[in-house]
């Protein structure tokens, strides 16, 4: 390798200004390279060390899915070797793979796996990849041809929380010609050849005689990505301003009014339940956004829509809430007992007395209660069941719970962690609705018992 020509080339000025595009990359930060041993990877590699700003780790993942993988691997090494940077590698079992995956889905989780396995394990800062403009057009077409919508279109970030890509300004023909200009060594991966797979038919059948029609495709498609993403932005900057301030939250579900989803474009209502269920960065598929639209526009009033990212709709009279699938209840039952807090379903529980009489609390998650009537009862807290009946405060007759929480207009999410603290099995309190009439204080009352529950963090 010519060392003269690499580093005064404008190739590896270049790549110095991007590396300082990233505000809070640090020099000495110890960053991993994920090096596959072929061009792109390589020459990644090969400026960075030569840029010398970071302690650089090598990650190699040997996918075993080559006769030539166990070469790439060990040619990886011995460039770590001559370059005394730390080499890392996982070897994987292709016979493992889990048959719905593709090849291609299954090789790139488990890749990203290792990496952010090392970054724990060595504490590294960052990862970084050799992702390039050529990888971002493919990219972007290929969102394309599954209809991913708006967030498909801006293609590969350049920063996504610890991985950064500083070759994403340089086409596949500039790092070609870089390396044959300095002369330095790399492994080629013939399954690149491949037109089987999708996205090396895109490359070799669609992109590559585009470009040799038009050379500035390539750099067109990619500038392109750049306004999707300032699109997707500003129409983030939008919903989030001017309709998301009139959304509500209820128990760390989001509330949204039905006439504002069905009354707004497509877009926009997609986009607002993207950035409420995951943080806007996932790509739904065509197929997720088709069926979501049809539930939006045809649910009635007790109809779910699970989301594939763990989140679930209700549709609930004149409004949807949306609430995360992951977050289930916990069907066991809790004691509870004087001054000792026990939680239950995202929910403090804490009973205390009190000397003096006070008046009863508006507030309907604390409640005050006549304590003779408890004190020599074994206290439980546990989730409603169908047969459970007790007498409201203020009612003559018993009323079945299901029947109360109905009148109560409780919608199905919330019913479904709705509990009940009963007292020798007998119910004492609906929470966070109303107690029974018996265990009301009274003129009678010696000593009362104050029984309050609080929201925390699930």
């Amino acid at each position: 390798m010519n060392k003269s020509l690499f580093k005064y080339s404008p190739f590896y000025k270049k790549f110095q200004d991007q590396i300082n595009t990233f505000q809070e990359l640090s020099k000495g930060d110890r960053i991993i390279v994920s090096v596959s041993g072929g061009l792109d990877s390589i020459t990644l590699l090969l400026l960075l060390h030569e840029l010398d700003y970071f302690n650089l780790v090598v990650v190699h993942v040997n996918h075993k899915m080559r006769i030539e993988s166990d070469h790439d691997e060990k040619f990886v090494k011995e460039l770590c070797d001559d370059l005394r940077v730390p080499f890392y590698q996982k070897s994987l079992e292709p016979k493992k793979r889990n048959k719905k995956q593709s090849i291609e889905e299954w090789a790139r989780n488990e890749r990203y796996s290792f990496l952010n396995d090392i970054i724990v394990i060595k504490e590294c800062k960052w990862i970084m990849t050799a992702h390039h403009k050529n990888d971002q057009v493919e990219t972007i077409l290929m969102n394309l041809s599954r209809q991913t919508g708006v967030n498909g279109l801006r293609g590969i970030a350049k920063e996504r929380d610890k991985i950064l890509r500083p070759m994403l300004e340089f086409s596949k023909k500039e790092i070609r010609d870089f390396a044959k200009k300095v002369g330095y060594g790399y492994c080629e991966d013939l399954t690149n050849l491949d037109a089987s797979i999708p996205r090396n038919f895109l490359r070799h059948n669609i992109l590559m005689p585009w470009e040799k029609e038009s050379p500035e495709v390539i750099n067109g498609i990619s500038k392109s990505s750049k306004y999707f993403k300032e699109w997707r932005d500003g129409l983030d900057y939008l919903i989030l301003k001017f309709i998301f301030p009139s959304l509500e939250t209820k128990n760390e579900n989001f509330l949204f009014p039905i006439n504002i989803l069905r009354e707004n474009p497509n877009l926009i209502r997609m986009r607002l339940i993207q950035l409420m269920t995951d943080e806007g960065n996932d790509q739904w598929s065509k197929h997720s956004i088709l069926m979501l639209n049809q539930f939006l526009d045809k649910s009635t009033t007790g109809d779910f829509h699970f989301l594939h990212n763990g989140w679930r709709i209700l549709h609930d009279r004149d409004t949807f809430i949306i609430q995360k699938s992951l977050n289930i209840v916990n069907k066991e039952s809790v004691k509870l007992y004087l001054d000792t807090p026990v939680f239950h379903n995202n929910y403090k529980y804490v009973l205390e007395l009190v000397d003096k009489k006070i008046s009863p609390s508006r507030n309907k998650d604390k409640e005050t209660l006549d304590w003779s009537k408890l004190r020599h009862t074994q206290l439980e807290i546990r989730l409603w069941e169908a047969g459970d009946t007790f007498q409201p405060l203020g009612m003559n007759g018993r009323q079945k719970i299901s029947d109360f929480l109905i009148n109560e207009k409780v919608d199905r999410l919330e019913k479904e962690s709705q509990s009940v603290l009963t007292a020798n099995g007998k119910i004492v309190w609906v929470c966070g609705k109303r107690i029974s009439d018996w265990a009301k204080i009274t003129k009678n009352t010696k000593k009362i018992a104050i029984l309050s529950r609080n929201l925390i963090s699930s």
